[in-house]
């Protein structure tokens, strides 16, 4: 008994040990979220096959979970596809080791590198498209009004956001501090300590109900959430967060990226490209046609294709100077808000380049 106790220990030890392959191929165990951030992901996996003439493309295996990467014809992966609620939630399965891939929130992979997670930024992937909505009851329309509301109120307004490390909230609060707006977590703050209290809705589901409800006032959230809340009249648009003072400060800013495991870098450098220059034809495709994309995401998501168009956004996976100079707000802005209490506390994003960063599978601009 005990020398087939140590034989099928060891059996699984193997098999746990190896890395898992889908026939001849590695499998990628890769994630989204559910927001037309990650447009080019969601139009590879359902226009599959349509898009061969780019020279990658997907092939379903199990229609929205299992896909086979090709790159001129040649099958280099199996990507086993999961949607995730938020970027948090897909830096604690990196953690885990329950994720290969992700194309997910920029800070959100930055708050999880500062925890310990062995995963790197491998490609930019969107810009923009994020935006503050408020009930139907509050009218409320541009950042002058916004910010009258709050200084009128006799109590701290509320403001939802679906996840502590997303865009939305860190650009918020970081306009907010330069507004000298004080904002805080306290749901018990009175006004005398804060103009605006941030609530977690945990998860991009629950804003809508959190707003009908009249659990919060306001949200800041990505597409397509504040475009499918204005046309089903649940609320409206109060400006997108391009928007936010000072004027400039927040245009084409990085919202969304691609996010590797350290493991998969250096195990599955050809499969990784191979998702890249998916992402990046892609991108090039849905900007191109409009119409289709908007079509494909709608029909992905299960929203009409007009409410997708509403949304405007940047899709790319090149690496400018642009992105660089933004992307290197995000550490400031979360080592002021205390939000990075570990490996890159302190630190600007020039310093942990090689920790932040692998850039081998995308191009550069200079």
């Amino acid at each position: 008994m005990k020398k087939l106790f140590a034989l099928v220990l060891a059996v699984l030890t193997a098999a746990f040990a190896a890395p898992v392959f889908a026939e001849d191929v590695p499998v990628i165990r890769a994630s989204y979220t559910m927001t037309t951030h990650q447009q080019a992901f969601m139009v590879a996996m359902a226009e599959g096959e349509k898009l061969k003439d780019n020279g990658v493309w997907l092939k379903p295996i199990v229609p929205k979970e299992k896909f086979d990467l090709y790159d001129n014809g040649k099958k280099v992966a199996r990507l086993e596809v999961i949607v995730t609620k938020s970027g948090s939630e897909a830096t604690t399965l990196f953690a885990q080791g329950h994720l290969d891939l992700t194309t997910n929130s920029f800070p959100a992979m930055i708050s999880g590198i500062d925890s310990g997670a062995k995963i790197k930024v491998i490609s930019p992937l969107q810009s923009d498209a994020i935006a503050m909505v408020s009930r139907t009851d509050i009218d409320v329309k541009g950042w002058e009004a916004f910010e009258k509301y709050v200084k009128d109120s006799k109590r701290p307004v509320t403001v939802g956001y679906h996840s502590p490390t997303s865009a939305p909230k860190i650009v918020f609060e970081a306009a907010m501090a330069q507004s000298n707006l004080r904002v805080t977590g306290d749901a018990n703050a009175t006004k005398e300590q804060a103009d605006i209290v941030m609530m977690d809705l945990k998860g991009i589901p629950n804003v809508i109900p959190a707003l009908i409800a009249k659990q919060v006032e306001f949200a800041v959230i990505p597409a397509p959430t504040p475009e499918v809340i204005e046309a089903k009249g649940q609320g409206h648009v109060v400006l997108q967060m391009k928007e936010l003072e000072p004027a400039g400060a927040w245009e084409d800013f990085p919202c969304c990226c691609i996010a590797a495991s350290d493991k998969a870098i250096a195990e599955q450098p050809e499969a990784l490209r191979a998702f890249v220059e998916l992402m990046d034809v892609t991108s090039q495709w849905c900007l191109a046609n409009k119409d289709q994309a908007a079509v494909a995401t709608g029909d992905w998501l299960g929203i009409e294709p007009a409410v997708i168009s509403k949304a405007v956004m940047g899709l790319s996976t090149t690496v400018t100077p642009t992105w660089m100079k933004n992307a290197a707000l995000y550490p400031d802005i979360l080592n002021e808000l205390g939000q990075l209490t570990g490996s890159l506390k302190g630190k600007k994003l020039a310093d942990v380049q090689d920790q932040v960063f692998d850039f081998q599978f995308t191009k550069t601009a200079r």
